[in-house]
């Protein structure tokens, strides 16, 4: 997110849309698979049983696949219709149970009639709701065997509130940021189920591949992750738009009677924009042929972006956000820091993955590193002095939460900008892209922790950095 002033960690095997070789990540066993461009200098991957050692046998779904079929009203507004999860058990032992996330019903709670709502389930049944209505247990109607794959499904139904947000109606335009209900994931800490957060986010998914129809009226757009399959019209002046989004972590879309347009990058990817009324036509198309420019640079510093289409929506969203990132789509104010900072985020969440709750600055700061950098900054386009003694970049959400939004932001987005500009003045600059390739190589599609990035820093930079890391307030695991 650009600020204003379940499954245990598997990777889904199998090649993302537009991309040669997988790249790696966190399998059950910790193996590792190329990756997309290979780093200046091969990266090692790690031990075949690290993450056996690490975190026990699997004993949650993997290898998800969510099948949705949503139909809206005249308006965008509401959605209603079915999804799917088909899923595998990657461990041992029969899975009886597990956990979903709703996020729409974050900032409102359960209330009587909460913004997102799932009914008529089959096969399995809601055993427990926590996290204001966020967080749903299933348990399954029969356990599912080892290596077997199993599904449920249920009706979903969709309101969103009228909020200048990502999740709301802003004006007419309808965001429907994380909508659809996702598996959550359980790591060596246990189920991840952490509450909705006011600012920042609180998301943690894995990839997984997305089969969606969208049934709207003909005059409303429809832009969203993943590439459009086909549109057939059907009665009612109404359209049904297929989309299929392979290896992302989420599925999200907006519904408007948006302007577009399009380009096609020199490396191939299709960047689509859309825009309302209130938007300038000739800055949005300046912008989205800025964002292509964007695309083809970090893909050459960080490796190919690995999908065929790149989706950007430009809107104002007044002091929530200047911007949101999901897989292959984002949501932008119409300004070059905010277009820069998301496409960014496409590799830093998109491809390498985080649990943005326990450790918002590994996505954030990688993210606005990249941004500056991008749009010529040599040093830190701010101050890098830190405004409370007891701040601290290596701290979660929920201490932020306590602290406040300006105490996460210049924690999160200018120290951790700052500190990765210091690790490049102190490693050197080719070294740092072999770190940034390192961890796109070894953790694309799968997720990365703190000690992670500090174990790829020391490997490719062959310095003891302990002191570097302490400096920086991020010694935290």
């Amino acid at each position: 997110m650009a600020v204003m002033a379940a499954v245990w960690l598997a990777v889904p095997q199998g090649p993302a849309p537009g991309a040669a070789p997988v790249a790696a990540g966190r399998t059950a066993a910790g193996a590792a698979v190329a990756g997309p461009g290979a780093p200046e200098a091969p990266v090692a991957a790690a031990p075949s049983n690290a993450e056996t050692v690490a975190l026990g046998e699997p004993t949650a779904p993997g290898s998800a696949l969510y099948t949705v079929a949503l139909r809206s009203d005249d308006t965008g507004h509401s959605w209603s219709g079915t999804e799917k999860i088909s899923f595998t058990n990657p461990g041992k032992v029969p899975i009886s149970e597990f956990w979903i996330r709703l996020w729409g019903n974050g900032p409102t709670g359960c209330g009587d009639t909460p913004p997102e709502r799932i009914s008529a389930l089959a096969g399995g049944r809601i055993a427990e709701t926590t996290q204001n209505c966020t967080a749903y247990r299933l348990v399954l109607d029969a356990p599912l065997a080892p290596g077997a794959r199993g599904e449920v499904g249920f009706t979903l139904a969709i309101d969103a509130p009228v909020r200048q947000d990502r999740f709301g109606v802003n004006g007419v335009d309808t965001y429907l940021g994380n909508a659809l209900a996702v598996l959550a994931v359980k790591d060596e800490n246990g189920w991840a189920l952490p509450p909705y957060v006011n600012f920042g986010e609180s998301y943690y998914s894995l990839a997984a591949d997305y089969d969606v129809t969208l049934d709207h009226p003909a005059r409303l757009q429809v832009p969203s992750s993943g590439t459009v399959a086909g549109e057939v019209s059907v009665a009612g002046d109404r359209l049904l738009t297929h989309v299929t989004a392979a290896k992302v972590r989420d599925f999200s879309w907006s519904a408007g009677a948006f302007q577009h347009d399009s380009v096609v990058t020199a490396s191939g990817v299709t960047v689509d924009a859309y825009w309302p009324n209130s938007e300038s036509d000739s800055r949005c198309r300046e912008l989205m042929r800025y964002a292509a420019d964007a695309l083809d640079s970090y893909g050459k510093r960080f490796g190919a972006y690995p999908y065929p289409r790149f989706t950007i929506v430009f809107d104002e969203f007044g002091s929530a956000f200047d911007g949101m990132e999901y897989p292959n789509y984002v949501l932008s104010s119409a300004h070059e820091g905010a277009v820069a900072h998301e496409v960014a985020h496409q590799w830093w969440f998109g491809l390498v993955g985080d649990d943005q709750y326990r450790h918002p600055w590994l996505d954030e700061a990688f993210a606005e590193y990249s941004a500056e950098e991008f749009q010529g900054g040599a040093t830190p386009a701010h101050g890098c002095d830190w405004i409370a003694s007891d701040e601290r970049m290596d701290a979660s959400m929920e201490v932020f939460e306590k602290a406040g939004d300006p105490l996460y932001h210049d924690a999160v987005y200018h120290e951790g900008t700052c500190m990765l500009y210091d690790l490049e003045h102190t490693i050197g600059r080719d070294a740092m892209n072999r770190v940034l390739r390192g961890l796109v190589d070894r953790y694309g599609y799968g997720v990365v922790r703190p000690e992670d990035v500090r174990a790829m820093a020391a490997e490719v930079s062959g310095k003891d950095l302990a002191g570097f890391w302490a400096r920086w307030r991020n010694t935290g695991e």
